[in-house]
């Protein structure tokens, strides 16, 4: 019995040692607390996985950060690095929007 609960801690504790990236920046920023959604640095600043229709009522909600690297101009050999950034962005504003609290971070 006490093996099998050396076990169960030992598997346990590798889950949280192996956590998605993405996870942990989110519990990151929600434990600071922290909601702004991530922006493409240039002209609209859009907040990727976010819908047009709703871009300005989010970022006005969660407020806004910039990504380093994820601007609105791609250099050539960095599509991939771009389409990564973006990727990440977008699950992770989909995922914070979650948590974002009902009224303009202006009011607080």
């Amino acid at each position: 019995m006490r093996v099998a609960g050396l076990l169960l801690l030992t598997l346990l504790g590798g889950c949280q040692a192996n956590a998605d990236p993405l996870e942990q920046a989110v519990s990151a920023s929600l434990a600071k607390p922290d909601y702004r959604l991530i922006v493409r640095a240039g002209r609209g600043e859009v907040a990727p996985g976010i819908p047009a229709e709703q871009q300005a009522e989010a970022k006005a909600r969660c407020g806004v950060r910039y990504l380093d690297g994820l601007g609105d101009v791609i250099r050539p050999g960095q599509q991939e690095i771009h389409a990564k950034l973006r990727a990440y962005a977008s699950e992770y504003n989909q995922q914070m929007l979650k948590h974002c609290p009902p009224h303009s971070v202006n009011d607080q």
